[in-house]
């Protein structure tokens, strides 16, 4: 099974397994977020500190709300305004994962989440990460295998499965705050 995972935009930027998924602040590539507020921007940095996302025009997910939207409905802003985090369509989620094989296959049991990069358990160190399923009412703070992102079930047999994720991260001390993605599940 093939993990291609993507930054979506104009036309996405695919993250290879070198490259960094940068949450950075409204001067955009490689700028600061303060402390306690979320990404204004998003992109790929290559190993040696290229921009790699530059000329894709790339899509940010900034938290707004746990529960401030209609029905108490997580709030986010996709670029244009704030909306409920359930009416994100898939092409203004920030992060794609598609899983691929040569034969069909489904999924059940996924997850997604954050680690400091050494423990699955452990979550990052300093940071607050919000991260929502498109379909999803409400945020998962998910840090660490203890608390994931439950994903949904894909039950159609394909060859090539989608994952469309709405993530945001806020620093909640200073300095390089470093994070790592996972996505678990069951294939057969």
């Amino acid at each position: 099974m093939i993990f291609s995972w993507y930054l979506q935009g104009g036309s996405d930027t695919e993250i290879a397994a070198s490259d960094i998924l940068q949450f950075a602040g409204l001067a955009g590539f490689s700028s600061r977020i303060t402390v306690e507020e979320y990404n204004d921007t998003t992109h790929v940095k290559t190993s040696v500190g290229a921009n790699k996302s530059s000329a894709n025009t790339p899509k940010n997910n900034k938290f707004i709300s746990q529960a401030g939207g209609a029905g108490a409905k997580s709030q986010v802003d996709v670029g244009a305004g704030t909306v409920n985090l359930d009416t994100v369509a898939e092409g203004s989620a920030v992060l794609k994962i598609n899983l691929s094989d040569v034969g069909s296959f489904e999924v059940e049991s996924a997850v997604f989440y954050t680690y400091d990069g050494v423990t699955a358990a452990t979550q990052p160190v300093g940071l607050d990460i919000r991260a929502g399923e498109v379909t999803n009412a409400n945020f998962t703070q998910a840090e660490g295998s203890g608390s994931p992102l439950l994903l949904i079930d894909k039950t159609t047999p394909a060859m090539s499965q989608d994952y469309f994720i709405v993530l945001s991260v806020s620093p909640i001390s200073a300095g390089l705050l470093p994070m790592t993605m996972r996505i678990e599940g069951v294939a057969f």
